[in-house]
């Protein structure tokens, strides 16, 4: 990654952060398609330029991303956080935890179904295949 000095002006290009950030390049770009980044562009070659600010939101729309949410909950996390607004991020985050557990309580009671009627096939003498 280009370093120049210091944090303030760290620059990765997009393959390095895809890599950092364990996203496809293909993500990052759409994010910032949908507007959800902006990063700067090399004034010679027009690349793509993250600074600290954009990595740490490239890991925010990730984390968010993956508990299955919208871009429209990232943008929302995104402008609470860049609004230093902690207390809202942080419901935002508790409200999406308890939503995760509703969804896998909800899995683990189809597991448990199936288990029951894989049993119940078992003890009516039902062969497996």
């Amino acid at each position: 990654m280009s370093s120049y000095g210091n944090f303030q002006h760290f620059l990765a290009s997009i393959g390095e952060v895809a890599k950092e950030a364990s996203v496809s390049t293909s993500a990052i770009r759409h994010w910032e398609k949908e507007g959800l980044l902006t990063p700067q562009r090399d004034i010679h070659s027009g690349f793509r330029q993250f600074n600290i600010q954009d990595i740490r939101k490239i890991y925010i729309i990730r984390a968010v991303q993956r508990t299955v949410f919208s871009l429209d909950t990232v943008r929302q996390v995104l402008k609470e956080v860049e609004n230093k607004q902690m207390s809202q991020t942080r419901e935002i985050a508790n409200s999406a935890l308890e939503q995760i557990n509703l969804m896998l309580l909800n899995q683990f009671k189809g597991i448990a179904a199936f288990h029951h009627l894989l049993t119940t096939l078992d003890e009516a003498g039902v062969t497996k295949k």
